[in-house]
């Protein structure tokens, strides 16, 4: 059930926790009480920490970073010249971190 809640409401439900003055353990006891698995008390200790520091947004926030450019074609197309090559030479041939390549290659 977790897995089918947007995030934000799980945040939403931290910071009511917070206001009400509950400690991270406590509102973590009482999310996963109503939805199981759905929050890990460090997560909630670090939006909590946040709260305290007068951030209340609990929206996701905007992640610096290198975008990728990695073309799901290409990476097809390198499979499939030499399916027996590792990682590392797909990464050098495609000119992409190997990281991005295990990445589009585990969600497909």
């Amino acid at each position: 059930m977790a897995s089918q809640l947007p995030e934000e409401h799980i945040r939403h439900c931290m910071l009511f926790g917070f206001r009400k003055g509950n400690t991270a353990t406590e509102a973590t006891k009482n999310i996963c009480d109503i939805y199981p698995s759905a929050l890990d008390v460090r997560k909630c200790q670090r939006w909590f920490s946040k709260f305290r520091s007068g951030n209340f947004d609990v929206t996701d926030s905007h992640r610096s970073g290198r975008l990728t450019t990695l073309d799901n074609d290409e990476l097809r197309a390198g499979v499939e010249a030499n399916p027996c090559q590792i990682i590392e030479e797909l990464s050098n041939s495609l000119n992409q971190p190997s990281k991005n390549i295990c990445r589009r290659l585990e969600n497909k």
